[in-house]
């Protein structure tokens, strides 16, 4: 996630936030993250039915060219990608083939990449789908009407930088179309992750003859996948009934259970909750993007009759807190060292809701389902820190009486506030007199993001895009991300993790790459730039006749693709 990339406030940052404000976070036993209703996640589901989603939303939209969502989201059950993603009740998420034959395959070491889409695929107008389709909507993302999005495609591929969309004529030559069915991406650097960037929304296809408004294409887009828009009134109502030019056998991504998808939008967030919780008439056959409050958490599990239609994720959003090593008061190690262990993660995770509900204790950056992920503790406290050993690395530094302000969102939710409090109060533990500054989100981001921001601590957090180290390490740690936007709300910079991320990048052999990942991790933390506090845990509540309803490992939010109606 470089320059031109979304900035990163969006799926990282701002979903994250949107977590904070309803308290629905992640982690637990694997045996949390499945109902009794649940399958593998390509076994098959009963065809047929109606399913109905509760969207909180104030209007969802079929947009490929500016939308953030995974894989597994709704937007595929219309749009289908080069590749796409399988997940799993109890092993790690795996990419697989969708429109294309494999996974792309590179000659130079992961520079340039090629792939052949599958024979006799159509759209659900009856043409068929080309790499020149998949060039199109790719190029389409570039648009300055299409702000936003997952953009490491417009940083990578080259002559991205001075490319503005197709919309006056112009092609972007690093995308090659050989033929109907090879394409070819030609980037400004290997990059070994580049078989999962072409599974996010810019990669579908779009038919250039249907693009004559682009405004509103989202709205009635021409479907590759196994559903297309039969009705769509913007922030009130999507209709959504099966393509019959789909073909079930080429698609390792979706089951396609439900003969119709009824998609309400602009719901009360605690109204859907509840309405799933009461689950009458159609609400059986609803699941939803709505989050789950602590007090709703408690009457839920109070009834194992709910509590069994409950997907509770092993896994989820990142929290820490961020020191900004280029302040006086930070710049020695010896005292970030003493906030590792200063502070109380219990009572951060209590203020989330507990261990059932919050999330689980962290020391390290990356989070259960990414490939390299593993469990050390370079300073360890125990869950509620460590007093004698922060209070005497303070005294080894000299430093007495340091006064430190940390900024934290006032405007996503009160445990915002609260988590800002507890960290407060552990510091001051060990004589850390801390004031706490509370800004609108957007003041502060901006405030975190600016290259020379006037704060010395701010709280945080961060989801990955894809399952591997780089989509956190990178936009949170690397030099090139301090400023201008960046995520490296640490200022942090150390020129061998730049080395180790630029070669871990780079490193087409992704299993390899997870070792170095793993690595460069516990190198970042030996510096102690931040003090990781939980893993989030994510929940969401279904209706009483889906099935195949679960939380993977990664990512945090139930695969809407493989769900199916007990009709």
């Amino acid at each position: 996630m470089t320059k031109r990339t979304r900035r990163v406030v969006p799926v990282g940052l701002a979903l994250v936030l949107a977590l904070a404000a309803a308290g629905c976070n992640a982690n637990s036993s694997s045996s949390d993250s499945t109902r009794d209703k649940t399958t593998s996640a390509m076994e098959s589901v009963p065809q047929g039915g109606t399913l109905h989603y509760l969207s909180r939303k104030a209007t969802e939209s079929f947009e490929t060219a500016n939308a953030q969502m995974v894989p597994t989201s709704r937007l595929r059950w219309v749009h289908r990608g080069l590749t796409s993603w399988q997940t799993f009740p109890d092993k790690d998420t795996i990419l697989v083939p969708d429109l294309a034959t494999d996974t792309g395959t590179t000659t130079d070491g992961g520079k340039t990449w090629t792939f052949e889409l599958q024979e006799g695929l159509e759209f659900s107008d009856g043409s068929p789908i080309t790499a020149q389709d998949v060039k199109y909507g790719i190029e389409r993302s570039f648009a300055p009407m299409f702000q936003g999005g997952l953009g490491y495609h417009k940083t990578l591929l080259e002559g991205a930088a001075d490319y503005d969309g197709p919309y006056d004529g112009k092609e972007l030559d690093s995308i090659e179309v050989v033929d109907e069915h090879k394409i070819v991406f030609h980037l400004t650097r290997p990059f070994g992750n580049w078989p999962w960037i072409v599974s996010m929304p810019a990669f579908a296809p779009v038919p250039k003859a249907a693009d004559t408004e682009p405004e509103t294409y989202g709205e009635h887009p021409v479907a590759s996948g196994p559903y297309m828009v039969t009705s769509f009134s913007k922030g009130t109502q999507a209709v959504l009934e099966r393509n019959p030019n789909w073909k079930a056998d080429t698609d390792q991504a979706r089951l396609a259970g439900p003969d119709k998808i009824i998609l309400d939008m602009g719901l009360n967030n605690d109204t859907i909750v509840q309405r799933l919780i009461d689950d009458k008439g159609d609400d059986k056959d609803a699941i939803s993007n709505a989050l789950i409050s602590p007090s709703q958490f408690q009457r839920i599990e109070s009834d194992k009759s709910i509590s069994d239609r409950l997907a509770n994720g092993p896994s989820g959003y990142f929290r820490y807190l961020a020191m900004n090593v280029k302040r006086p008061g930070l710049s020695d190690l010896r005292v970030r060292q003493a906030i590792n262990y200063a502070i109380n993660k219990a009572e951060i995770q209590s203020v989330y809701g507990g261990p059932r509900f919050g999330g689980q204790i962290t020391s390290s950056i990356m989070t259960e389902g990414i490939p390299g992920a593993t469990d050390y503790d370079l300073y360890d406290g125990g869950d509620t820190g460590d007093v004698d050993k922060a209070k005497a690395l303070l005294a080894e530094a000299g430093v007495t009486d340091l006064k430190l302000t940390l900024t934290y969102p006032t405007d996503v939710s009160a445990i915002e506030e609260k988590e800002a409090q507890s960290v407060k109060n552990s510091l001051a533990r060990v004589g850390i007199d801390v004031e706490l500054e509370g800004l609108d989100s957007s003041t502060w981001y901006e405030l975190i993001s600016s290259k020379d921001g006037d704060y010395d601590l701010t709280t945080n957090g961060w989801g990955a895009d894809f399952p591997s180290g780089m989509s956190t390490i990178q936009p949170l740690f690397a030099s090139s991300e301090i400023g201008n936007g960046g995520g490296n709300a640490s200022q942090y910079s150390n020129p061998e993790v730049d080395a180790a991320i630029d070669a871990a990048i780079s490193e087409p052999d992704l299993d390899k790459a997870a070792e170095m990942w793993a690595a460069i991790d516990k190198q970042i933390m030996a510096d102690a730039p931040i003090v990781p506090f939980l893993v989030q845990r994510t929940q969401a509540l279904a209706g009483s006749n889906i099935l195949n309803y679960f939380m993977p490992a990664y990512p945090p939010f139930a695969n809407e693709l493989v769900v199916g109606v007990d009709h």
